[in-house]
């Protein structure tokens, strides 16, 4: 039986959001990526789907980057798209009883379906995202960095 955790935390809009540390494989800085890099703002995972576009604004905001493991190339097939958040990403161990899962009803009627699970940490409220989710959820916010790709040829 698993007794802790190992998590990325991350903050994004005033809230706390962990992934499974085993499904990212590194992270940065975005004032070292390369030009052509593709950054998917992790704000725009958390828009409705009616307000969701190549949203450059929230780019911007996007100081750092999760690189996460599986993550497919962009369309553009040069590099893995990165994950975009507004602050410092951290590793930490939160003990397996401090998690706890969405009760039946909150999770059939939440609407960012990667929200797996809560916590508590330091006094916060931890939101956990599966990263496998977030994953197939990227490939509707990827198909604008083809046109974009496209445009440049």
């Amino acid at each position: 039986m698993i007794k802790q955790l190992p998590l990325v935390i991350f903050r994004e809009q005033n809230q706390l959001f962990a992934l499974e540390a085993s499904f990212v494989d590194g992270q940065g800085r975005t004032d070292f990526l390369e030009a052509n890099a593709q950054v998917l703002p992790f704000s725009d995972f958390l828009m409705p789907k009616a307000h969701r576009t190549a949203n450059q604004a929230a780019q911007s905001q996007s100081k750092h980057w999760l690189r996460l493991a599986g993550s497919l190339k962009t369309p553009n097939n040069k590099n893995p798209w990165l994950l975009g958040i507004e602050s410092d990403a951290e590793l930490i161990e939160l003990p397996a009883n401090q998690i706890h899962a969405l009760p039946a009803l909150l999770k059939a009627r939440r609407e960012f379906v990667a929200l797996q699970a809560v916590a508590w940490y330091q006094q916060q409220l931890v939101s956990l995202i599966d990263a496998r989710v977030l994953l197939t959820l990227a490939h509707p916010l990827l198909a604008p960095l083809a046109l974009d790709a496209n445009q440049d040829e």
